[in-house]
C-alpha cells in the first residue's frame, strides 16, 4: 500500500520540527558567579559565560533583582516614615486626608516591593541550574534555578 500525501506531509514536519542533535535539558552545578561557570556530567565539563555559556534574559532579570539591596533594606523604613506623617490644616485646625493617601500609596510600595522581591533568586556557589542545549553544537543556556526544598 502507498503512503498517502498527508502521510508523507506530516512525516516531513516530523522531522522538521525534531531535530535530532538537541540534547535534553540537565542539571548544572555554579562553580563561579561572575563570569558563571557550570559544572556538568559530574564535573567533566566546565561551561562559561559568554563562551559557551548563556544566561536568559528573564533568569538575568531576576537575578540582578534589588543587587544594591535598596529595595529589602531602605524601603520597608521609608514606608513606615511615610505611613507616619500627620498633617494638620494650617487655617482651620482640622485633619487633612493627605495621611490616608500616603498610607494608601506606602501599601501599594509595599505590595509591588514584596511582588518583586519574590520574584528574586539568589544565585550562590553550589547551586543546581537547570541548562538546556541550542541548536548550535556544544552551545547552552541556563535556563532557572533548582529549589532543593523537596522533601
Amino acid at each position: 500500500m502507498k503512503p498517502d500525501l498527508a502521510q508523507i506531509l506530516a512525516s516531513e514536519l516530523k522531522k522538521r520540527n525534531n531535530p535530532t542533535d538537541l540534547k535534553p535539558s540537565i542539571i548544572g552545578i555554579v562553580k563561579q558567579l561572575s563570569p558563571l561557570i557550570v559544572s556538568i556530567e559530574d564535573g567533566a565539563f566546565l561551561l562559561t559565560e559568554d563562551d559557551n555559556l548563556l544566561v536568559s534574559e528573564w533568569f538575568r532579570f531576576r537575578c540582578n533583582i534589588d543587587q544594591t539591596g535598596a529595595l529589602s533594606s531602605d524601603v520597608p523604613a521609608s514606608l513606615e516614615s511615610a505611613k507616619g506623617v500627620t498633617e494638620t490644616h494650617s487655617q482651620s485646625g482640622t485633619p487633612c486626608t493627605m495621611p490616608d493617601a500616603i498610607s494608601y500609596l506606602a501599601d501599594a510600595i509595599t505590595s509591588i516591593n514584596t511582588e518583586l522581591l519574590a520574584l528574586k533568586c539568589n544565585l550562590a556557589l553550589g547551586d543546581e541550574v537547570v541548562i538546556s542545549s541550542l541548536e548550535q553544537t556544544d552551545i547552552y543556556i541556563v535556563i532557572d534555578k533548582v529549589l532543593n526544598n523537596v522533601s
